[in-house]
């Protein structure tokens, strides 16, 4: 039976008997903004030696945004407590981490069982001794904490780092009874339930039909929802959907499309999925379906009717993607010299001229930013000009004078950034390629009563894309081996209509009028942000249709290296590892918990671009098979052949370069570095590397700032406050620098101990050993830091957020005690962002709002309340005077449409228009008598990220130094 909630009812206060752990809180920050009023509303803390209690900091999260709010219902989210388990089984407890998709808000889990309590368990990711391992497995399977005994439950995608997930033992065998008490499928699909949606639904009578793939319209991890299903969503239309759906005791995830309503009916469906969505597989009995003349057999379906929770995570929409060194290490040599250098070179130049003249603009847009109206957004309507990813970003948009670059918190992020932006530039070439969310084929529609339907109709050489050139190769990470960017002819609309036109009558037995064949296609194959490709041709670098992202090297600007992978002859083919799985019994979920740890992907694939550098193709080859099986281990139970790994890395030297992508200054980066004639990438650094300057170099101290807030009122009290706020926060952020510093400590002795012992047999294996396990430490910090400075500035966050009276005081007595110390000033923008950005533009004045709309003439321009742009030219009268002529450019509309010749061409960020004058310039609208007013979006996931962008650190600057 399908519930909700699955609540036992029992004494309130009730302590539970047994073993306890021991966590105190030792953070000062959260004992003090636990004695705080304001924002962060509830505070439990019982029995801890710290706070007077051992207890969970509970706190209401900061509104979002209105795109992420849900349509029915409005949550707070879920506390979910972190705990670190050392190599002994001990567990302390780590800052509590308030940001939304931390706290489980818009999840699966929220929605079937309000009111559980969660802990996340971070574990050593390394491989242990036996003793060790028996030690972290019994901290992990059962604990108590606060009156709560929780035990193991499953993972995410993260259980290969050691992060897996507890729960109130009360809610235990319902959820171990959704996996069928089956450790592997807890520890690979627990994840769909702890996913944040952008919104989720409960449905308390839902029809939910399951098929065989590729029947009705689906295909591998893709289904179907109704037209009026998804009308209860706020979200952008004509679109590829991933979602998360648990319905009756199980669970489902991948990509939908929408179908119509009148075909929902007929099937009496309003959630269709495809067998490969549930996981684990969905075990009810069957049924046949039989439709009047159709000339197709019958189709065998498991139906459910009743409640469902319903969440889409993802929409679908084009985006930018970073090249890569993974990616470009497979360009010919003609490609890397006539097509990929040469841009980066461009690049360089333009930084280093922008720079020289103080055109920060350029330098901005540059680094990944820019002064230009962005793109608008669903629900982005309001006072603000701009909304930015980081307050860096923000504060560098309002900033006319560029002093804000001196800003010891501003200069850092900037350092960090163009590091970041020279890595890329020296080792992938700097260029940007268009991504989009892999979709099927498949299409699913009543006409005259008759249900028509196909899948895989796509020939597998063709594609359907938005991007305009005809030919290109499609791009999925991680790549593993060249054969992994599959070519592809594009496909027009007139051909798609074709095609959709011959399937229906070779499969439906029927013929189509072609005005719905068109518009079949534009409504369910053609969909915005997508890219479409039959499901054999996407099997072939690891792809299916579970809102996978892939990115495009367009035939056009990259011709040699397009040309070369049509005519290159695959020599390799390796498609996932799909064996049987494993089933243990559930009494070894944390024994297969471990098990799952060792993430060895990235390793992997920088010892396969080492293989590349050095001329090791054949061995680069043997890699493939390797990474395959790390990617497929926790699903498939693969194994990684070590010795093989480890023959390979004796043979070929590490690439010098791969040891710089964690620099955070330029000087940090040689300008050239020894590389071997076979070594592309290398080529390419020393090229672009002597050409990228330290242009950052000049930083001031914090108190030649304190005159850049003033005006403001404070009092004593608030003034007390705040240092003492200041201080907590700056001894926070000391004890996670010098953790770092004795890890580093004892690595380096490490190291130097098995340096000095590798030839002797009797200690070599004990110092490696320890080698390795120093290793494992630094590798698992920097994850854990990472998230401890996203705890910590949260924290801050909610107390600045609780500040809702005289908020511009407070901002300015907390500039006032930050000046008066040595930091960085990063606690500012932290608590009070908004109020900082607002200041900066009052301050310099702001910039102008700009709008980018290429081909116009350079020229002045006027404009009018009603958005209308006028370029105004002086033309001669034929007695030596001039008259003045204004020419129609284009309407700028009050909800961002920029409207040229009567057509829709861009939509920007809105702004309020009044009579002004401009500029235009190299294509940008200058509005010089408006003025910027900038926010910051609250944190996401940047899904334009490549994975080797991911496996750096943020080089945002949100990020304390």
């Amino acid at each position: 039976m399908f519930v909700f909630a699955e609540q036992t009812k029992e004494k309130e206060g009730q302590q539970r008997r047994g073993e306890s752990v021991e966590l105190p809180i030792t953070t000062e920050l959260v004992r003090f903004l636990a004695n705080l009023a304001g924002n962060l509303t509830s505070f439990s803390a019982q029995d801890s030696e710290e706070t007077g209690g051992n207890g969970l900091l509970v706190c209401s999260l900061p509104n979002g945004n209105k795109e992420e709010e849900m349509p029915t219902e409005i949550s707070n989210g879920m506390p979910v407590i972190t705990l670190d388990i050392n190599e002994m089984g001990q567990m302390k407890r780590r800052l509590p981490r308030l940001a939304r998709e931390e706290q489980l808000e818009n999840t699966l889990l929220q929605g079937l069982y309000p009111g559980i309590r969660v802990a996340r368990l971070n574990v050593p990711p390394g491989k242990l001794e036996d003793h060790q391992e028996n030690e972290v497995q019994k901290s992990m399977r059962c604990f108590d904490l606060d009156g709560v005994r929780f035990r193991l439950i499953g993972a995410s995608a993260s259980a290969k780092s050691g992060k897996f997930y507890a729960v109130d033992e009360r809610y235990e065998p319902a959820i171990a009874e959704r996996f069928r008490k089956w450790p592997e499928a807890a520890i690979t699909y627990f994840g769909i339930l702890v996913s944040p949606c952008k919104q989720r639904i409960q449905l308390p009578d839902a029809k939910v039909m399951v098929v065989k793939d590729r029947t009705l319209g689906t295909n591998d991890c893709r289904g179907w929802i109704s037209r009026s299903v998804f009308e209860r969503f706020h979200l952008p239309g004509h679109r590829l959907y991933q979602f998360r759906l648990a319905f009756e005791n199980t669970q489902a995830k991948g990509a939908c499309k929408v179908m119509p309503d009148d075909v929902a009916q007929k099937l009496g469906a309003d959630i269709i999925l495809p067998e490969s969505c549930v996981k684990p597989e969905y075990r009810q009995t069957t049924r046949f379906l039989e439709f009047l003349h159709w000339h197709r057999p019958k189709i065998e379906v498991r139906s459910y009717r009743g409640p469902v929770v319903f969440g889409i995570r993802e929409v679908s929409r084009t985006f930018d993607l970073h090249s890569s060194y993974t990616l470009i290490e497979h360009a010919p040599w003609e490609s890397i010299q006539l097509e990929i250098a040469g841009f980066a070179m461009e690049q360089a130049r333009k930084l280093r001229t922008a720079c020289e003249d103080g055109n920060y603009d350029e330098v901005i847009e540059l680094l990944g930013t820019s002064h230009a109206q962005a793109p608008w957004e669903e629900a982005n309507d309001s006072e603000y000009t701009s909304f930015e990813h980081t307050v860096v970003e923000a504060v560098l948009k309002v900033d006319s004078s560029g002093y804000l670059i001196k800003h010891p918190y501003i200069n850092n992020a900037l350092n960090r950034l163009l590091a970041k932006w020279a890595f890329k530039l020296c080792t992938a070439g700097g260029f940007k390629i268009p991504g989009f969310a892999l979709a099927d084929d498949g299409f699913l529609s009543l006409y005259q009563g008759q249900v028509v339907a196909a899948s895989d109709w796509l020939p597998q050489d063709r594609a359907i894309s938005s991007v305009p050139c005809p030919k290109g190769l499609v791009v999925r990470y991680p790549i593993r081996m060249f054969e992994d960017l599959l070519p592809y002819t594009r496909v027009s609309t007139e051909e798609a209509v074709a095609l959709v036109t011959q399937v229906i009558e070779d499969q439906n037995g029927c013929s189509i009028d072609g005005e719905a064949v068109v518009d079949l296609v534009e409504k369910q194959i053609r969909l915005d942000g997508a890219f479409t490709l039959h499901s054999e041709t996407a099997a072939k670098n690891g792809g299916d249709f579970d809102f996978d992202l892939v990115a495009v090297v367009e035939g056009d600007r990259f011709p040699h290296f397009v040309e070369s992978r049509f005519a290159h002859q695959d020599r390799h083919e390796k498609g996932k590892s799909k064996r049987t799985k494993k089933q243990s019994p559930w009494w070894n979920l944390a024994l297969v918990a471990n098990q799952a740890k060792g993430n060895q992907i990235g390793s992997i694939t920088d010892l396969k671009t080492s293989c590349y550098a050095a001329g090791f193709r054949g061995e680069a080859y043997q890699l493939v098979d390797e990474l395959q099986h790390a990617l497929d281990s926790l699903k498939w139970g693969t194994q990684v052949n070590q010795q093989l790994i480890a023959e390979i890395r004796q043979k070929v030297p590490l690439a010098p370069w791969l040891q710089l992508k964690d620099k955070e200054r330029v000087s940090d980066m040689p300008v050239h570095i020894e590389v071997l004639p076979t070594d592309k990438i290398g080529y390419l650094y020393n090229l672009a590397r002597k050409e990228v300057e330290d242009f950052f170099s000049a930083k001031l101290p914090i108190a030649d700032f304190h005159g850049l807030i003033t005006n403001e009122h404070f009092t004593r009290e608030m003034s007390q406050e705040c240092r003492l706020v200041n201080r907590i926060y700056a001894e926070e952020v000391g004890k996670l620098i010098k953790e770092k510093q004795a890890l580093d400590e004892a690595l380096a002795n490490a190291e130097a101990e098995y340096q000095a012992n590798r030839n002797d047999q009797s200690t070599r294996n004990e110092a490696r050993t320890r080698r390795n396990a120093a290793r494992s430490a630094v590798h698992a910090y920097k994850e854990r830091s990472r998230e401890e400075f996203q705890a910590l500035r949260s924290i801050v966050r909610a107390w600045g957020d609780g500040k809702k009276q005289n908020r511009r005081g407070w901002c300015q007595s907390l500039h006032a005690a930050i000046c008066a110390g040595k930091g960085n000033g990063s606690l500012l923008f932290h608590a009070f962002p908004q109020e900082i950005i607002d200041k900066i533009a009052e301050e310099t004045g702001s910039t102008p709002v700009q709008v980018f709309v290429p081909d116009l003439v350079d020229g002045e321009i006027e404009f009018d309340e009603d958005g209308r742009v006028f370029l105004v030219e002086q033309f001669p009268n034929g007695d030596g005077s001039t008259h003045e002529r204004k020419i129609f450019l284009l309407q700028i509309l009050k909800k961002g449409e920029v409207l040229m010749d009567g057509k829709v061409v861009d939509r920007v960020q809105p702004f309020t228009m009044r009579y002004g004058s401009g500029t235009i310039r190299d294509g940008k609208l200058v509005f010089k008598d408006i003025r910027q007013r900038a926010t910051v979006k609250r944190p996401t996931r940047n899904v334009c990220e490549s994975p080797d962008d991911r496996r750096t650190t943020s080089a945002q600057g949100e990020t304390p130094s």
